[in-house]
């Protein structure tokens, strides 16, 4: 059993070898049913190498709207894979993604009975992002982008983000 707990720090070791992270901000769109709104977010995106120009991709997130009706906040957490367009691991990229979107909302909207209820936001969700990474600079690579979401529950939320982040480059592509 103790066998096992010593190889943990070793296969952590071994995924930072290899692994870079963006963590920075982001504009975003949000609109469903009766909302629409402009606010900021944050993600952390760490990717894995798995040729000299893809990655295995996973996001974690937070996404805050407000506007007169109420707030809204999405939590994606997000599995894709970046496939750059020249081969080389930067320029030109295209990044599908699929998870689940966390979210809640601090309003009620009333069903054709009358009845209120706080909407539910929360789903399965899948997107895409589309942008350009930067040459790296020492440890540090710029990245910008676009990225649609849809969230696949009865209000159909759709979300569009605009990003700009810098990875932190943890080890060496081989």
């Amino acid at each position: 059993m103790m066998n096992k707990f010593r190889s943990i720090p070793i296969i952590l070791i071994s995924i930072l070898l290899g692994t870079t992270a963006n963590a920075q901000l982001q504009g975003d769109y949000l609109t469903f049913k009766g909302f629409s709104s402009f606010g900021f977010g944050g993600f952390f995106n760490f990717s894995i190498p798995v040729s000299e120009a893809n990655y295995v991709t996973g996001e974690v997130g937070l996404d805050a709207f407000s506007n007169n009706d109420g707030n809204v906040a999405i939590a994606p957490m997000l599995a894709g894979y970046r496939y750059t367009f020249d081969g080389s691991g930067t320029g030109l990229y295209v990044e599908p993604n699929a998870g689940y979107s966390f979210g809640g909302t601090d309003f009620q909207v009333v069903d054709q009975n009358g009845n209120y209820s706080n909407p539910s936001i929360s789903g399965i969700s899948s997107g895409i992002a589309l942008g350009y990474l930067f040459e790296p600079s020492g440890k540090i690579q710029f990245n910008v982008g676009l990225r649609y979401e849809h969230i696949f529950n009865s209000l159909g939320p759709n979300m569009f983000s605009l990003r700009i982040s810098h990875a932190f480059i943890f080890g060496r592509r081989d």
